[in-house]
This record gives C-alpha cells, structure tokens and sequence, in this order.
C-alpha cells in the first residue's frame, strides 16, 4: 500500500510505501471492540466504597443481655440495621481491568491501524518542527491540515 507524505505547509513530499501485514488487513470489529473494552475497564477508577459492619468505628460489645428484656436479640451496634452502624453489601473498590493477551492486543492496533490507512484517515507528514519553535505556529499549520484532534507518532524515518 503506498501512502502519500505531505509537509507541514500541505505540499507534497513523495510516497512511502507501508507494510502490508500491518497496514492492509481485512478490518475485525470483534477484535476492535475487544480493545476498546479493554482499555475502558482499565482506566475505570473503582475507588468507590462505604464502611462495611467491621469498619465502622463502634463497640462491639453486646447491646444487652439475650433473655429477660423482651426485646429482640442483638449483638453489636456496628449491625447493618442499626443507626452509625455499618453498610450491608456495599460498593467495595476493586480494579475492573480485564484481561487481554498482548498478541490480541498487538494485533487490534494493527487492525485499527489497516482501518484508519483503509479510510483515509492516516496523514504521514516528513518532519514535524515549527520554524520559530512556537506551539502557537504549530497548531495553526496542523490545523490548515485539517487536523484538529490528532495522534501524532514519531521517531519512524522514512524513506522513498
């Protein structure tokens, strides 16, 4: 598959041709899906809890006597069904990442990224420096480019 390379001022600069193992697979949605579902549950914080019956900060000592009161038998005022006592079944932090093996992990990108050279969407651009070093120039040649919200990987030289 060949891929056109541009400069940051939108002119063209040659072609490159790109890996067909990575770059020209059949798209697999069940493998895209798996991958994003993944990488949702991972950065799912699960910080969420409550004090549970052993958490909470009360005695543990008999309310009162078994018999002999005709109330009903209790044990410790830390019992879910007492006021200051401690929540039944709730939330607990957990970690909610699922796993995926990093073969299928390795192979999603390569999908998505045979997608995104399949729909247009990957722009190979030679050389990513401002002339003055401003950020501000930067971001407007990127945005003559059309790129508003992009990835941007580097470190890859390319040749003709």
């Amino acid at each position: 598959m060949k891929l056109d390379i541009t400069t940051l001022d939108g002119a063209g600069a040659g072609s490159v041709d790109l890996d067909e193992t990575i770059f020209g697979l059949e798209p697999r949605v069940d493998l895209l899906q798996r991958m994003v579902r993944w990488q949702l549950a991972k950065r799912q914080a699960g910080t969420h809890a409550v004090k549970n019956r052993s958490d909470v900060n009360r005695t543990r000592k008999k309310l009162y006597k078994q018999k002999g009161t005709g109330n009903a038998r209790h044990g410790a005022a830390s019992a879910p069904q007492f006021r200051g006592g401690g929540k039944a079944h709730g939330p607990v932090s957990r970690d909610h990442a699922i796993g995926l093996p990093k073969k299928v992990r390795a192979l999603a990108l390569r999908h998505a990224l045979s997608t995104k050279a399949r729909d247009g969407g990957l722009i190979i651009v030679d050389e990513l420096a401002a002339k003055d070093g401003k950020t501000k120039v930067l971001a407007k040649q990127l945005a003559d480019l059309g790129l508003s919200n992009a990835l941007v990987i580097g470190g890859a030289e390319l040749e003709d």
